[in-house]
């Protein structure tokens, strides 16, 4: 985040309304302190106009009443036709749009082209299916090569949200699963969900390290070993793509591969979105319509585009692809493109609850403490002592 951005949107509005006074406040805090101290000053009534945090509290800041839905406004602004339908359902919840996001989230399947051809595989490969990583990861274990892992999949409580959303989630969506059916309702038990949990058993029979399940934050040691070459197989957030790069931009571009995430039946086919840190209005604001002026100064082409290259994420917003700076990076260009293919969790405030339950699932099975079967049963018992019986199904 580059506070000379806020700084030229705040004099844009100035320019544009005579009379216009924005005050910038920007705190350098930690995101949990930063987003309590947020809460206890929306809830009194003193909060800010306009407010900049993670898109995932869409649902919760919703249901209390603290955000203005900005329906109106979006109707309005000619520029919202520049954000591709998948990116509008990443901030949308009950019906209504929320949030205005600029840099998005993605994920990939990063592989390293490396490791793979010293298992006999193709530079440019693409798993068949979801099968296919697992066949991949069984070749590079085949291969022997020291100090090589041939997979890594997140799994329990240590995994933190990338449990759910660079492992347990989007091997749902590619068995044919979905997190809720049509009513709202959160699914446990299914013909999915099993078969995910199958998919942890022969990940975790010798493919995928087991200090995932008790390491601090195993994600900090994983992409170092993918980055690294210590590790051949990983999905992970497009974020981290930026890190590996940085540190060797030429041995990055020449190893590091990246593919969708493939389904059952089918070869690299979607990714996960996530609506990354957004702008809100608030719903006490005594000015909404000049909070608003403020969000669409701050979310024009130029400044989502070059923002995004100099802290690299996919563009919410089509056009702002094209901005100069943003365009010579292939890789921000492949991850804007990819968000046609990306599919988005639900900001539902119960999701928080369902990320406990999957991990507790995915430990039982990479433990080996419970067959797949038995794991995913106990996935819908936890699901519904965590939000209540009548939130929850079965298929």
């Amino acid at each position: 985040f580059k506070p000379k951005y806020v700084e030229q949107a705040a004099a844009a509005v100035k320019a544009q309304y005579s009379g216009a006074d924005v005050k910038i406040d920007l705190q350098k805090v930690g995101d949990d302190d930063f987003y309590t101290k947020l809460l206890l000053a929306l809830d009194s009534g003193t909060g800010p106009d306009v407010f900049h945090v993670g898109g995932s509290s869409i649902g919760e800041l919703a249901d209390a009443s603290y955000i203005e839905p900005l329906d109106d406004y979006v109707s309005q602004w000619a520029d919202w036709s520049q954000y591709p339908d998948a990116v509008k359902s990443g901030v949308t919840y009950k019906g209504s749009v929320w949030a205005i996001p600029y840099g998005l989230d993605v994920r990939w399947l990063y592989y390293r082209k490396d490791d793979l051809q010293k298992a006999g595989l193709a530079a440019d490969w693409q798993p068949a299916n979801v099968q296919g990583i697992l066949d991949a990861a069984n070749a590079v274990k085949a291969a022997n090569e020291p100090n090589v892992l041939p997979y890594a999949l997140y799994a329990g409580p240590a995994g933190s949200s990338g449990t759910a959303d660079h492992a347990f989630v989007p091997l749902l969506w590619a068995f044919g699963g979905e997190l809720q059916d049509k009513d709202g309702k959160w699914i446990g038990d299914s013909p999915a969900t099993r078969k995910v949990m199958a998919y942890y058993q022969k990940a975790y029979d010798g493919l995928s390290p087991k200090e995932i399940l008790t390491s601090t934050k195993p994600w900090t040691a994983m992409r170092e070993k993918l980055g690294n070459g210590q590790l051949a197989l990983l999905f992970e957030g497009g974020w981290v793509y930026g890190g590996w790069a940085s540190a060797d931009k030429a041995a990055t571009e020449q190893n590091v591969g990246y593919v969708l995430h493939p389904t059952e039946s089918g070869g690299p086919s979607f990714t996960i979105g996530g609506p990354g840190t957004c702008w809100y209005v608030s719903s006490r604001s005594a000015n909404k319509q000049g909070a608003w002026e403020f969000v669409k100064a701050m979310n024009t082409a130029e400044i989502v585009g070059k923002l995004n290259a100099e802290d690299p994420h996919p563009v919410a917003r089509a056009d702002a692809a094209e901005v100069a700076e943003f365009k010579t990076n292939k890789y921000l260009v492949d991850s804007t493109a990819a968000l046609a293919k990306a599919k988005f969790t639900a900001p539902d405030p119960g999701y928080s609850k369902v990320i406990e339950a999957i991990q507790k699932a995915t430990a039982r099975v990479a433990a080996g403490e419970l067959s797949p079967d038995d794991a995913a049963k106990r996935y819908s018992d936890d699901l519904a002592q965590a939000l209540g019986a009548d939130k929850v199904t079965s298929l």
